[in-house]
């Protein structure tokens, strides 16, 4: 039996440990909040550490970090030092320039957070488009918006330091990381990012337009002024548009709709696949994270995906300001 460790005890972190793998059980947990990590640990049996460092000295295999994003990369590389495996929630980091950072001297398995990957709509999205390598795929577009809360201005969030961005850092990182499994390299043509209404300085919406090489576009926008949940993603080929709609919770049933376009054009012939309402991206992602190191399989989101999602989302961030010249834009992000 493997047992893991869970530094972080918040919402993202129970939905880990209670979504564990045949085969592993959570050793030990720690928080700075003591609540929430008794809570965790009388849920699951296991044992509260003081410190990271005495976590560190249990009797681990692999460590979960569901931190916030400004301890996210500290840790990780306390875990890689001591030689754990490590699951780390997206972002992972809250830059390029700190992710960059992270040395793995017993090369450990890095797993990067990023479960959307793992919802059923979109392993089902991806075989469906792999079914017609000849239908190009002409553009996909993504909405993803929640309607925060009261006082979301207050937490930490809505703090540059503790947080690193805004929605565009975290909800908007995921439908960048999903894209980017449809269309490659791609890069960005422009951006308008913005704090429309909450009292804070990091952005509560963002849109982009983004292209490969091979002329296809994405588009997106994230927001957290959406005040009804909502997420939508998009693939449009020649031939046929496919929907993905909803996570299952406040999200809406999730579903995918596949819509083929007749000869004749006209109506198109629809069909619907509605998903079960339990979510096992969590324990799914969790399958695939213990796989990596005890069979050797591929990490199906690893520290280059993160890489590559953080540089996409400075750039975002350099668009808009240039695009904005200064007068709108969030006034912490500056000109690099």
């Amino acid at each position: 039996m493997q047992k893991w460790g869970l530094i972080g005890c918040g919402v993202i972190g129970e939905r880990r440990v209670l979504n564990l793998p045949d085969g592993v059980r959570l050793g030990c947990v720690f928080d700075t909040n003591k609540d929430r990590a008794n809570y965790i640990a009388n849920k699951t049996g296991a044992i509260v550490c003081d410190t990271i460092d005495k976590l560190m000295h249990e009797d681990i295999n692999a460590v979960i970090i569901a931190t916030i994003n400004s301890a996210l990369t500290p840790t990780m590389q306390i875990c890689l030092n001591r030689g754990l495996h490590v699951l780390v929630e997206k972002p992972a980091a809250r830059s390029v320039c700190e992710l960059s950072k992270i040395n793995n001297p017993k090369k450990c398995k890095i797993k990067i957070g990023f479960n959307h990957r793992f919802h059923p709509a979109y392993m089902d999205l991806l075989n469906e488009i792999n079914r017609y390598p000849n239908d190009e795929v002409m553009f996909v577009r993504a909405q993803y918006g929640n309607g925060a809360r009261l006082g979301f201005e207050s937490e930490w969030r809505a703090n540059v330091q503790l947080a690193g961005g805004g929605e565009l850092l975290d909800q908007g990182v995921h439908v960048l990381d999903l894209a980017a499994g449809i269309l490659s390299n791609m890069k960005v043509e422009t951006s308008y990012v913005k704090t429309h209404f909450w009292n804070m300085e990091v952005d509560d919406n963002a849109w982009a337009i983004l292209s490969n090489e091979k002329g296809a576009t994405f588009t997106m926008h994230v927001s957290s002024t959406e005040w009804k949940n909502e997420f939508r993603f998009e693939v449009y080929t020649k031939n046929r548009k496919y929907q993905w709609l909803g996570l299952g919770r406040s999200y809406g049933p999730e579903k995918l709709i596949i819509h083929q376009m007749k000869a004749e054009m006209g109506p198109p012939i629809s069909s619907e696949i509605v998903y079960e309402s339990e979510d096992k991206s969590w324990k799914l992602e969790n399958e695939n994270f213990f796989k990596s190191y005890m069979l050797d399989e591929k990490v199906n989101g690893g520290l280059e995906d993160a890489f590559n999602c953080l540089k996409i989302v400075e750039d975002i961030y350099q668009k808009s300001l240039s695009l904005q010249n200064n007068k709108n834009h969030p006034k912490w992000f500056k000109a690099t």
